[in-house]
């Protein structure tokens, strides 16, 4: 009960940040652990103290074994050196409105936290088993099980957006921003992961490249004047994190069973992080 009364406080402190996804009127009543809108839809709080806005049930490949495996990575600081640059980038870090695109089991909002980030922060994802993996483990965020195409967020009302390694939908972006607002987002490079690809597709090599230039020329198209930061580091295993590493990764998916046994048999004992950060005034 204690989650959910602090969700309904923080909902009710910070309404203005939300919109119904159905009517899109803001939100004008909460009463015990359900918010509701002046036209009568209504959405319940958890026990976890998170909101669920998905219209109707989705289907994804991120299960909870995969969710477990990349919030043992990422909690083992796999993503830590981007993160602290990150930080470095976002404007408005004290009291700026912060929404993670796709926050996945929210580690990084999380770290992001603990470097400082205050302000309200909400993170979503469409994947109702990793906002569960995120409430059970961190406080510092308002977490929802959202779609960004049936937005349960209000207009104009967001200093940063962050999209790491997620879908964008700038139109969407674009609406949610406040005038000033700016898009954080983060896309692989070439040498991203590159020694579990070649591990995964030894026999593949077209498998074995990536190029995130479609990615990069997209957002240009809606942010001409961005910054791009090259980001480039090797994050050391361990064989347990190996194995979570190999099971975190949608390249995994792609990977044949012979393919996956023999990396099991050969693992790594580091990988490389390389990424580019693309940052975007509105």
């Amino acid at each position: 009960m204690k989650k959910i009364a602090k969700a309904a406080l923080f909902v009710q402190e910070n309404s203005e940040l939300f919109q119904c996804p159905i009517c899109k009127d803001a939100f004008d009543q909460i009463e015990g652990n359900s918010l509701s809108c002046k036209n009568g839809h209504l959405f319940d709080i958890s026990k976890k103290g998170t909101l669920y806005f998905l219209l109707k049930g989705t289907k994804n490949e991120y299960d909870k074994e995969m969710l477990s495996s990349r919030f043992n990575i990422a909690t083992a600081g796999l993503f830590h050196p981007l993160l602290d640059e990150l930080y470095k980038s976002i404007a408005k870090k004290e009291d700026g409105h912060t929404l993670d695109v796709g926050c996945g089991e929210g580690s990084q909002l999380d770290y992001l936290a603990s470097l400082g980030l205050s302000g309200q922060k909400i993170g979503f994802d469409i994947s109702k088993d990793a906002i569960q993996l995120a409430a059970t483990h961190f406080s510092n965020a308002f977490w929802c099980v959202a779609d960004l195409a049936q937005s349960p967020f209000a207009s104009q009302q967001y200093d940063t957006i962050l999209n790491i390694f997620s879908p964008s939908n700038y139109k969407e972006f674009d609406r949610l921003l406040k005038k000033d607002g700016q898009v954080i987002k983060v896309v692989p490079e070439k040498d991203y992961l590159i020694e579990l690809r070649q591990l995964f597709y030894r026999d593949q090599e077209d498998k074995q490249t990536y190029s995130n230039e479609v990615v990069i020329a997209k957002f240009k198209e809606h942010f001409p004047t961005l910054e791009i930061k090259h980001v480039k580091y090797s994050f050391e295993l361990t064989p347990a994190l190996f194995e979570d590493l190999m099971k975190m990764t949608p390249l995994s998916w792609g990977a044949s069973p012979e393919s996956k046994e023999y990396a099991l048999t050969h693992p790594l004992n580091k990988v490389t992080i390389d990424v580019c950060v693309l940052i975007g005034q509105k």
